[in-house]
């Protein structure tokens, strides 16, 4: 279907900008701020990326696991971008939330886990490392 550059230019006004990049098979894995939820694609990148849940010690498989934004969509201006998400199962999840547990990615593309002060003054971080033994060459993902 052909539409015109005009009714383009309109409903780009009215419905705001959707920044999407795609992957070489024409799936989205960056989303930016149009849509909260992660696409199944994304779930698939990210299962594969983390292994299952990256809180340390559990070993709950992809199938178990929710999608965290590490900056959240709604307050932080997150983006549902592969490098912005997380995967987390249930019980890990609420864990961050109402113990207000954060978690950063830095330069390298580490992702860390600070625990909330009244657990750990010093508030430490503690490398997450994906469960996907395939993609650690070094112990690390």
């Amino acid at each position: 279907m052909t539409v015109a550059a005009e009714t383009l230019e309109r409903n780009r006004c009215d419905s705001g900008l959707l920044d999407v990049t795609f992957d070489d098979h024409g799936h989205g894995v960056d989303l930016g701020r149009e849509q909260r939820t992660f696409s199944p694609s994304q779930r698939v990148a990210l299962s594969l990326r983390d292994g299952g849940c990256r809180w340390p010690g559990c070993d709950r498989p992809p199938s178990w696991t929710e999608t965290h934004h590490i900056h959240h969509w709604k307050d932080d201006t997150g983006q549902t971008n592969l490098d912005h998400g997380i995967l987390l199962c249930r019980a890990d999840h609420l864990r961050l939330h109402n113990e207000h547990w954060h978690i950063t990615r830095d330069d390298t593309g580490q992702y860390w886990l600070t625990p909330p002060p009244g657990l750990d003054p010093d508030q430490k971080p503690v490398l997450l490392t994906s469960k996907n033994t395939i993609l650690r060459d070094d112990g690390r993902v």
